[in-house]
């Protein structure tokens, strides 16, 4: 959630620079990339563990592979902090990531 609401803050960071709004797209605005990877570094951590501690099957980690792909290359990659409509599409994108987190889960129990 951190990851991709710092995204959707980068449309109008500008707007919220001048009225004092603290965000993390001001805070890391600087390196955002680095954030953004952390973000969804500790996020993907935390996909693991659940299906670790779940004892999911490997259709579920293989998900994890495709999940890791959406979120660092058609994410993050395509990022283009300056561009609001490139923010805002990524932002959206975030539905495929939840859907595929979602059927990662149903495969994990197969």
């Amino acid at each position: 959630t951190l990851g991709y609401d710092t995204i959707y803050a980068f449309q109008d960071i500008k707007d919220d620079e001048i009225i004092g709004l603290k965000s993390t797209s001001i805070k890391f605005k600087k390196n955002p990339f680095a954030f953004l990877y952390l973000c969804y570094l500790i996020f993907l951590i935390i996909l693991l563990s659940i299906g670790y501690l779940m004892k999911l099957n490997s259709f579920y980690f293989m998900f994890l592979i495709v999940i890791f792909f959406q979120m660092i290359f058609l994410k993050i990659k395509k990022l283009d902090i300056n561009s609001a409509s490139s923010c805002l599409k990524i932002f959206k994108s975030n539905n495929l990531l939840g859907l595929l987190i979602f059927l990662s889960l149903i495969a994990g129990k197969i």
